[in-house]
């Protein structure tokens, strides 16, 4: 039977070594622990102890300074073990890897190692109730009082923002301009509420009501928080995190199916890993970009398109083929990943940027300038 491979699983020795070293840590680390509670701060701290939570960093903030292609393995291992990715895509790749390119060297020291660590974690505070996809739009204010700034707003379907410590945040300044600070989720003003969704991992409504911030919470500098998001949605648009969701849960239909498969099955299974194949293959076009310093945010945009609507119609063919076997009871309180996969795929065509909106992108940035659209 087809079975979906991992797309690092035959890379060179030292990316099978470090791939060994993760599943070394994540077989003692208490996994079960994490997916029931969907609390995945035990297993960061495992791997952050190892080095292993943010390999593709700096050694000076707790890194491996491997390359981002090498550490899409740890993504990969994450998913594979029904680990909840989210935190880590939040605090590593678009908080941490923000910080990294874009704050100055206090910030980074003060920050980044303790998310390296897996003892601190971080989250994004974008959207708004009245402004949704629209960021141009914002309506939360920073005044300056003294040195520094009191936030004040509302940030609404923010994730995991009940565990993290700090938060990205887009406000308004005196100005007028927008400016980009890391707050601190822990101290007064802030108050978090979730929000019900279909998703394990509820939203969050957070309210900022004068929320001290000084000088050294700016990301940058003061005025420059556009440029540095549009950066931000672009780290976060690799489509690594939407991809190997579809892996997994291509490999979980395989496996239900096992037995019973038609050949109307097979060749849906087949089609489907044939895209995934294409899928990685944009992926890792991205990441190799990075690696070199680049950061195309027309094709980041592709790979966050081409990722969740894969992802998407991946879940929805498991829940039409595997029928009731798709939605089984939960096993000691940890849910099936086909289950996971139905509640969770229609959100990540809107998370971190439409799918529509990709397209309106790939038009405006390619179209528009008349470069060559490859496939």
């Amino acid at each position: 039977m087809l079975t979906s491979e991992l797309l690092w699983e035959h890379s060179e020795a030292p990316v099978r070594a470090l791939r060994d070293e993760i599943r070394e840590v994540l077989a003692a680390a208490p996994i079960a622990e994490a997916r029931r509670r969907r609390d995945p701060r035990p297993v960061h701290r495992a791997l952050g102890a190892a080095g292993l939570l943010a390999p593709q960093w700096p050694v000076e903030y707790g890194g491996r300074g491997v390359s981002h292609v090498s550490a899409a393995v740890l993504v990969e291992e994450l998913a594979m073990h029904d680990v909840p990715d989210l935190l880590h895509t939040l605090t590593v790749s678009i908080v941490g890897t923000t910080l990294l390119n874009c704050a100055g060297p206090e910030m980074r020291a003060r920050h980044l190692p303790g998310f390296a660590a897996g003892t601190s974690y971080g989250c994004v505070l974008f959207s708004e109730p009245h402004a949704g996809s629209d960021l141009s739009v914002l309506s939360t204010r920073a005044v300056r009082h003294g040195d520094g700034y009191r936030l004040h707003g509302t940030k609404t379907h923010s994730i995991f923002a009940r565990l993290a410590d700090h938060a990205l945040c887009l406000a308004r300044d005196d100005d007028d301009a927008l400016t980009l600070f890391l707050v601190p989720l822990g101290g007064g003003g802030v108050r978090i509420e979730p929000i019900p969704a279909l998703m394990d991992d509820d939203f969050h409504e957070v309210t900022l009501d004068g929320v001290a911030v000084g000088p050294g919470d700016v990301v940058g500098e003061p005025g420059q928080g556009w440029a540095i998001v549009v950066k931000t949605l672009a780290y976060e648009r690799t489509g690594l995190d939407y991809y190997v969701k579809a892996l997994r849960w291509h490999r979980a239909a395989t496996e239900r199916l096992r037995g019973g498969l038609t050949q109307h099955d097979a060749i849906g299974l087949a089609r489907l890993n044939t895209r995934l194949v294409a899928a990685g293959t944009l992926v890792r076009r991205v990441l190799t970009r990075l690696d070199r310093g680049e950061l195309n945010e027309d094709e980041a945009a592709a790979a966050k398109w081409y990722t969740t609507e894969l992802a998407a119609e991946i879940a929805w063919w498991a829940a039409e083929h595997g029928g009731d076997l798709a939605m089984i009871a939960e096993e000691e309180g940890v849910a099936d990943p086909l289950d996971v996969a139905a509640r969770e795929a229609p959100g990540m065509r809107i998370s971190g940027g439409t799918s529509e909106m990709m397209l309106e992108t790939l038009a405006r940035l390619r179209l528009d300038s008349g470069a060559e659209v490859r496939p």
